[in-house]
């Protein structure tokens, strides 16, 4: 018994570490300077928020798009602080959309198997809690609009897989507001839908998609076009192979370990790696679909008892995954092979690692007699993150500081041209802040 304990008390101890060092590494290497799509979003909205009077143009600044995005709640966010804290800070917004994994990670705690629960959950720390990533924990916008996402959408789904009226208005509010914080957001409708039908919900499934027709609707309602969607499919259907080695590169991405390089060794490796964790899903799916005759699984469906709740709320979160890959590969092929390994991108390639981790636990029960072997591996691929990656984390600060500095003085800096600084008025929204004591550089 008191090995029981001692040994637990090691592996809390072992899970503790990704955590505490995750947070404080947010907390230290955050910066409050703004990088480039930040302006219009942060410092721009809340400009001219505050120098607006009427209601309706406050409104249309929150609702408008930033580039082929809605984050209606990242806008939303920057005008609570103001008015909360009396602030506009970069590095407070980054902190709050990270509150996410909190209830990200006790939703993964509740979907793993009870047997062995705190062995297997501390892998689940290594693999999420790494510097692969970085730029989406580091880049405000992109911190926001992925973790919200992640966030809302998690517990959407989750809420979704244990049906009751009270869950289902609980998963359609969520859903709503992963809709508004990022295009991808809008992925959840259709994973939710084929939820519902999976569990043969399918009153629940009419009220959902009513709500979810009547959302897409004020979405899209004069929505300006930008010509992005058009020309990503326009290449795709001259050049559809392209798109199909992306699909598998960007499935990889959370083993891009090279990615100060250009090289083909880089693409074949995240190209294979996905591939891998592609076959893994499509295994796991082959087992659910082919394990007992059609007869059999068509009366299970109909009575309610298809899936294991756990197993579909896994399989909803990675079928959020792929169609981020599917996205990504169709939309911003013509950008280049490289595209598929943008560092904000990452996020989802590393997501996808995690439930697949989980999903192999649920499906293949063996799994768990090397649970200690994960432990390990998932630890080394934890370190080799930090080993790789913290050097820039640490240095991205520095340089913003620095670009900061230039742009003030009135020359191009974080990513605007002189000629763009000073068609927007950067410099003198900045000022402005910082002469209301609102807001410290770096």
């Amino acid at each position: 018994m008191k090995f029981i304990q001692k040994k637990d008390g090691l592996l809390i101890l072992l899970g503790v570490l990704p955590a505490v060092f995750f947070a404080w590494s947010l907390f230290h290497n955050a910066s409050n300077t703004p990088w480039l799509d930040d302006f219009e979003v942060a410092p721009m909205t809340l400009f001219n928020w505050i120098h607006e009077s009427n209601w309706g143009n406050r409104w249309a600044l929150l609702w408008s798009p930033n580039n082929d995005h809605r984050v209606v709640l990242l806008k939303v966010l920057v005008v609570l602080n103001y008015y909360l804290f009396g602030q506009l800070s970069i590095k407070w917004i980054i902190w709050e959309t990270h509150l996410y994994l909190i209830p990200l990670y006790i939703i993964i705690w509740k979907s793993l198997p009870k047997e062995n629960r705190l062995t297997m959950f501390i892998p689940a720390l290594f693999l999420f809690l790494n510097f692969q990533y970085f730029l989406s924990s580091y880049w405000m916008i992109a911190s926001a609009q992925h973790n919200l996402v992640i966030g809302f959408g998690g517990v959407s789904m989750f809420l979704l897989t244990r049906p009751t009226r009270i869950n289902l208005i609980g998963a359609i509010f969520f859903a709503l507001l992963a809709s508004i914080s990022n295009s991808d957001g809008m992925f959840f409708i259709i994973i939710g839908s084929l939820v519902l039908f999976l569990q043969h919900q399918l009153r629940h499934l009419f009220i959902w998609v009513v709500v979810f027709v009547f959302m897409l609707f004020l979405i899209f309602w004069n929505y300006p076009s930008m010509s992005y969607h058009e020309r990503g499919l326009s290449y795709f259907f001259e050049h559809p192979l392209e798109s199909v080695q992306g699909f598998f590169v960007f499935m990889g991405g959370g083993f891009d370990f090279w990615y100060r390089e250009l090289s083909h060794f880089r693409l074949w490796q995240t190209g294979l790696t996905g591939f891998c964790l592609i076959f893994m899903m499509g295994a796991a799916v082959y087992y659910f679909l082919f394990q007992s005759p059609w007869k059999e699984q068509l009366n299970k469906w109909r009575s309610r008892d298809l899936v294991n709740p756990s197993i579909l709320f896994i399989s909803a979160m990675l079928g959020f995954c792929l169609m981020n890959a599917l996205a990504i590969s169709i939309m911003r092929s013509s950008s280049g092979e490289f595209v598929y390994l943008i560092g904000n991108y990452k996020i989802y390639p590393t997501l996808a690692l995690l439930f697949v981790y989980l999903l192999a636990l649920h499906v293949w029960k063996s799994f768990g007699v090397y649970r200690y072997l994960f432990v390990c591996l998932s630890f080394v691929f934890w370190s080799f993150s930090i080993w790789n990656s913290f050097t820039d984390v640490a240095k991205r600060r520095v340089t913003l500081a620095a670009e900061y500095q230039k742009l003030m003085n009135g020359k191009g800096g974080l990513g605007f041209t002189d000629a763009q600084q000073a068609k927007f008025g950067i410099v003198k929204t900045m000022k402005y802040f910082e002469s209301k004591q609102m807001y410290d550089a770096d």
